[in-house]
């Protein structure tokens, strides 16, 4: 069996104190349409400049999707309701994509082989009051969503957003457990 990883490097600066979360295991998907998620709070954001990235390695196919949503948990019930969620980037039938909840509009860019081994890995700068100036997107070593890096709209980061929801669907996405800590230079999320 494939495991599947997730790893999100949020890097905030400043944090002061080092703070776990975790750990809390995903559900194994046994059906094509069973989906398996968990919910963690993203480091908090100040309004200065930081670092935001992100990276996914999973085993994916033409049948299977992984995703990180990005939200306000408006009920403060724990857990990012669809209807919450601003920001999604992930991986659906063998396509990335990002997209803006809010406007209902998604990108999508074809992986470069539709099965096997993924990556994507995410770097945005985010300029002083949460703005991101830059965006740079790499699914393997192709570059992606060159169109959002030209002039990266402001729905790409928001200091509002409270909770990120890890999400998996379909055979070969499950299995993932995790561990979520964040430190002076950051917050990481390893799924295996």
């Amino acid at each position: 069996m494939k495991k599947t990883m997730f790893i999100l490097a949020a890097c905030a600066v400043p944090l002061a104190f080092a703070k776990v979360v975790g750990p809390a295991p995903l559900e194994d998907a046994v059906f094509v349409d069973t989906e398996a998620s968990t919910n963690v709070p993203p480091p908090v954001c100040t309004g200065d400049p930081h670092v935001f990235s992100i990276a996914i390695d999973f085993a994916g196919s033409s049948s299977n999707a992984v995703e990180i949503a990005f939200g306000v948990d408006a009920d403060a019930d724990g857990a990012l309701a669809p209807d919450e969620a601003r920001l999604v980037i992930g991986w659906d039938c063998a396509a990335w994509f990002v997209r803006n909840e809010t406007e209902g509009e998604t990108v999508w860019e074809p992986a470069a082989v539709s099965s096997g081994a993924q990556s994507l890995s995410v770097l945005m700068w985010v300029e002083r009051g949460g703005h991101p100036s830059s965006f740079v997107v790499n699914g393997g070593n192709a570059p992606l969503f060159t169109g959002l890096a030209s002039a990266p709209p402001a729905w790409l980061h928001d200091c509002s957003w409270n909770l990120c929801r890890i999400t998996s669907r379909g055979v070969g996405s499950h299995g993932a457990s995790f561990l979520v800590s964040s430190s002076p230079d950051g917050l990481k999320v390893i799924m295996r």
